[in-house]
């Protein structure tokens, strides 16, 4: 064995233990052919007359939300074009600058080159170089240590969006922690109305629908850096004479080209919801036989416990529906009926006494709480102009098909996203945005439709033996970073670690008392420092053997097939899996290939989008094929069809009743609100912006990328001043939970008392420190309550900031 090594080539700047044994940087690469660093991949071929040539297809990184499918040409055994794939719908040929530079991506200084064990204490990034072998026998044992000793639930995987992946979390039989914190706020209020399946608020319809819309608001959603491949879309809708307004704290490109731009307060998203709807209700400006057909408007709430009345009395709130409806006021009969009475005709507005106690109508109670929300209050929570909040109410409820826009990098990350959440749907469905299948409604994040809505089709499961399963979690939201947890060990995949949580002081301490860690990456992501044991794994392009993963989504089967053989001694996610499911007994319960797998999974698929496809078939299509009977434009919740509990949008929520919030009610920001005493300490709120350049912290090492982009705290020009700054000044932005250094940008697109930072940067590309040392990680305690966990308020944060 070598001596201690950098998991790339060379030493890093880190301050690794001084090498021994072998030659610094050779680092065993056998499966490279012979090179030693990153670079060398880059360097011109070598010219002969016949070079030889390839094309191989895969899928690119989920994470982006966009699906492209790649043509990838390899010549000499390098990467070295990538174009979009053809597909047999000509709009899904896309790509942007982030496929493009996997050419550069994949052969990265940052990429992992082999197995590595801590030497060091952990989080200092110090490691010996060690084969496969030892490293997975040490995981195995110690996963059987730590289930011995003290339960599998002892044990938690940190799984990633765009980990390939399959079985691991069962095999190791503990928690699964797919609760993150992120792009979860705003669904976690949106969602339970339509029961959405992903309770991310993805949207209702496609964006491609955007085109038939007259009114779109858009709010806190950069879509044009966000999800760049949806751009067409934007634009197909404001030359089809569609008015796009952008609601925003800052300029963002989105708002640039909109038709229109309205600052607003960061954090006010509920604020400008709530009095959105309080107009709209002012003016009888909503769709009451809508609300009466297809929503629990007319349902009856007790007023004294908030609970809502059901033919039968239950002891659970889940126990309703069909069997036991929820009770409305018939206007036809004089009395009470269950909701799902043939010919029933329900009062939207009404108060009875039943059995001594009063009940009021769902809508009773929301106009009753909508008084305290007026447009004046609102306008003056949100930095909008009265004026300017009744205009564009009066074009999105009377000027329509309407879209409501909401994104996840704004307003989505602060302590108050649910609230937002569930007024957005709320005043979405006032005007009748959802199930009517007219072309031009809809509501939600339109950053989501391309996984949610375009086209997706359930694959078969391959079975497991039954004790394979995931563990229960004590603490089932991002907030574990306790003794409550259980958590002893902890296996974190694709630079998750560093995004689950704020506060990443905290995060860094916690890690210290775990027994162990593995960090399965790509590249060297902050997380990795942190590991026990690193496992390098092949990025999208890389596979040992011909086929690989199956997708389907975006309208279509999507395969990943070779293009280049594993770099160095990196391995696929399968082979890991395979690799442990021997060392813990499983071995022969895993499929013998990938191949296998993907034909099982296509073979035994049930859903009809599925039918009838094979892998042959999508093999020969170079890896996309088009799912079946899919629409045009797909647009969801057809003939008012909802999996809710009551079948109807069930908008009030009666499992937060104890919390205040059945209905919307406003809730400031955490940090991030006027008044707040800690601003005369910190008066700066810091949010974290999408980036056209990145994915979260994906493709931080890219330097074809980060070439565009140096880390940067942007501020408004009158900020700046104040402390004496010009743009290119190397500031301290600082908490009382840490802080960090990078450079200061001057910039009118931000608002005053407002800074802005490219979310996810990697802490060796600051100046000094971690963007996520100042981070807030307060828990709301309703977020236990919520489907996807609490928020991690990320953008809920204030700072001071001075010349470093």
């Amino acid at each position: 064995m070598s001596g201690t090594r950098s998991p790339r080539s060379g030493l890093t700047r880190r301050g690794f233990l001084k090498a021994t044994g072998a030659a610094a940087g050779a680092l065993g690469l056998a499966g490279a052919a012979g090179m030693t660093t990153a670079d060398s991949w880059l360097a011109p071929t070598q010219a002969h007359a016949e070079p030889e040539e390839r094309v191989g297809y895969t899928f690119h990184y989920r994470h982006c939300q966009c699906n492209c499918h790649l043509k990838c040409t390899v010549r000499d055994g390098r990467m070295v074009l990538v174009e979009p794939n053809e597909w047999p719908d000509k709009r899904n040929e896309t790509i942007c600058l982030k496929g493009i530079s996997e050419i550069q991506h994949t052969y990265s200084k940052e990429r992992l080159q082999v197995p590595l064990k801590r030497v060091g204490e952990r989080g200092a990034g110090e490691f010996v170089e060690i084969t496969w072998d030892e490293a997975l026998d040490t995981i195995a044992e110690k996963v059987k240590e730590t289930q011995e000793k003290y339960g599998p639930e002892a044990i938690a995987i940190q799984t990633a969006v765009d980990s390939l992946t399959t079985f691991l979390p069962k095999l190791l039989k503990g928690q699964e922690k797919p609760h993150r914190g992120i792009d979860i706020g705003l669904g976690n209020g949106f969602s339970p109305a339509l029961a959405e399946s992903g309770q991310q608020g993805a949207s209702s319809n496609e964006v491609t629908d955007w085109k038939n819309a007259k009114t779109i608001l858009n709010v806190g959603c950069n879509m044009l850096e966000t999800c760049m491949v949806t751009a067409r879309y934007f634009f197909e809708a404001k030359e089809a004479g569609a008015e796009i307004i952008t609601l925003d704290p800052n300029f963002c490109t989105t708002a640039e080209k909109s038709t229109r731009w309205i600052p607003m307060v960061a954090g006010t998203d509920p604020a400008l919801y709530l009095g959105m709807i309080t107009i709209i209700l002012d003016n009888e400006w909503y769709n009451a036989p809508y609300l009466k057909a297809n929503t629990s408007m007319p349902f009856l709430v007790k007023r004294s416990d908030g609970s809502l009345l059901r033919k039968n009395p239950v002891d659970d709130i889940k126990q309703s529906g069909s069997d036991n409806p929820f009770m409305v006021w018939d206007e036809a009969t004089g009395s009470l009926a269950a909701y799902n009475t043939e010919g029933v005709n329900p009062a939207l507005e009404y108060e009875a006494t039943v059995d001594g106690e009063t009940y009021a109508t769902v809508f009773k109670l929301l106009k009753e709480g909508q008084k305290q929300y007026t447009s004046s209050w609102a306008a003056e929570t949100t930095g909008i102009g009265e004026d300017v909040l009744v205009e564009i109410t009066d074009k999105y409820a009377n000027h329509g098909p309407s879209i409501l826009s909401f994104g996840f990098g704004g307003g989505e990350k602060f302590y108050n996203a649910d609230v937002a959440g569930h007024a957005a749907v709320l005043l979405a469905t006032l005007v009748g945005s959802f199930g009517t299948g007219i072309p031009g409604w809809g509501a939600g994040a339109y950053v989501n439709a391309y996984q949610k809505i375009f086209g997706t089709g359930k694959l078969a499961s391959w079975p497991l033996p039954t004790e394979c399963k995931t563990a229960s979690a004590p603490k089932a939201s991002v907030d574990y970073r306790d003794e409550k947890s259980g958590i002893r060990f902890m296996w974190v995949q694709n630079g998750a670690f560093q995004q689950i949580a704020g506060n990443q002081n905290r995060t860094n301490e916690w890690a210290k008392t775990l027994d162990f860690v593995v960090v399965q990456d790509i590249w060297h992501t902050p997380s990795v420092d942190w590991a026990d044991i690193v496992l390098p794994v092949c990025s999208h392009f890389e596979v040992d053997e011909e086929i690989g993963f199956v997708r389907a989504l975006r309208g279509h089967v999507l395969l990943q097939q070779k293009v280049l053989d594993p770099l160095f001694e990196s391995k696929t996610d399968f082979w890991i899996d395979r690799e442990m499911a021997k060392r813990l007994g499983y071995g022969d319960a895993l499929p013998e290939s990938q191949e296998e797998l993907t034909r099982f999974q296509l073979e035994k698929a049930t859903d009809k989008a599925l039918a009838g496809i094979t892998l042959d078939e999508v093999v020969s299509h170079n890896g996309v094929v088009a799912l079946k009977n899919q629409p045009d434009i797909a647009r969801s919740y057809g003939n008012q069809t909802y999996k809710t509990t009551s079948g109807k949008i069930d908008l009030y929520y009666e499992n937060l009743v104890e919390y205040g919030q059945a209905l919307p009610q406003y809730e400031a920001p955490h940090e991030a609100f006027e008044g707040n005493p800690l601003r005369d300490t910190y008066p700066l709120v810091m949010t974290q912006r999408r980036s056209k350049y990145f994915i979260h912290q994906n493709l931080m090492d890219a330097s074809w990328l980060r070439q565009h982009y140096e880390p940067a705290l942007e501020m408004n020009p009158v900020d700046m001043e104040a402390r004496g700054l010009e743009s290119g000044d190397v500031i301290e932005a600082f908490n009382d939970r840490g802080s960090f250094q990078c450079a200061c940008v001057a910039t009118e697109a931000v608002r005053p008392g407002t800074t802005v930072i490219v979310e996810g940067i990697w802490s060796k590309y600051m100046t000094a420190g971690d963007l996520q040392n100042v981070t807030n990680d307060a828990a709301n305690p309703r977020g236990k309550a919520l489907a996807k966990g609490r928020v991690t308020p990320f953008n809920d944060t204030l700072i001071e900031v001075k010349k470093a």
